[in-house]
């Protein structure tokens, strides 16, 4: 895509997954690529693939978040694009799926979820929204999920954390639906990644690469507010409108 060429690319979330596979798309598109996670040693690896840099940033810090935008636009220029990725789920991968008592919250996993899921993203925008609007215009990409429009039985807290950025995306599209900085929202079901079990994988599951395409496509082309769900592997993603009164 034109659009990349040259062009300052921040992932969150990077390191791995979706977020790599992003990484790994806008860097064949020309961009210079900077990719913050806490996972060190695969954040490294796909900086060394793509020819980008690394930043150790835990995403729930604000500090963390300025400083290290600090330091890309320092090293690598303005950043024009930014794909804010990072997220986690309540339940470990390493216990099965099943529907928590309905008084299990969790409270330090929701602690957690929130820290990554909301915080990140609300740090991120605060980040760099300042620097892009100076400039006159960028673009961001922020990773919802189905589970932002749907309930999610087996989550409820990881569902709750995707349904609030579901609605800052069309808040903020709705507050400023000129720009400067267009913001939308990509909705993949479960796709093929660590992040979700095995159980959830199937022969027509999406793969980061498939769900990486369509978020260069928003970077590159979206509008501003817009929630794209993508279902399985040769759907094509929808734009999926508020359906208040309906």
């Amino acid at each position: 895509m034109a659009a990349f060429e040259g062009q300052v690319v921040l992932v969150s979330g990077g390191a791995t997954g979706l977020g790599a596979a992003t990484a790994t798309l806008a860097a064949e598109a020309g961009a210079r690529v900077a990719i913050f996670d806490v996972n060190e040693a695969d954040g490294l690896a796909v900086a060394r693939a793509t020819g980008g840099r690394f930043w150790h940033v835990d995403v729930g810090s604000a500090d963390e978040w300025t400083a290290a935008v600090a330091a890309v636009t320092a090293e690598l220029g303005p950043i024009g694009f930014a794909h804010l990725n990072a997220g986690i789920m309540t339940r470990p991968l390493d216990v099965a799926l099943s529907v928590p008592p309905i008084e299990d919250f969790a409270l330090g996993r929701y602690e957690a979820l929130r820290r990554v899921n909301i915080d990140g993203v609300v740090f991120g925008l605060q980040a760099l929204l300042p620097g892009m609007a100076r400039r006159g215009g960028g673009a961001i990409t922020i990773t919802s999920s189905m589970g932002g429009l749907a309930p999610i039985p087996f989550d409820p807290i990881y569902s709750l954390t995707k349904h609030a950025l579901v609605g800052l995306v069309r808040s903020l599209g709705a507050a400023h639906p000129s720009g400067p900085v267009r913001i939308n929202a990509i909705c993949p079901g479960g796709f093929t990644s660590d992040l979700f079990p095995p159980q959830l994988h199937a022969p027509d599951s999406l793969t980061p690469q498939d769900v990486a395409i369509e978020v260069l496509d928003l970077l590159a082309s979206g509008a501003t507010g817009e929630t794209r769900l993508m279902l399985k592997k040769g759907v094509p993603a929808q734009a999926v409108s508020p359906s208040l009164g309906q």
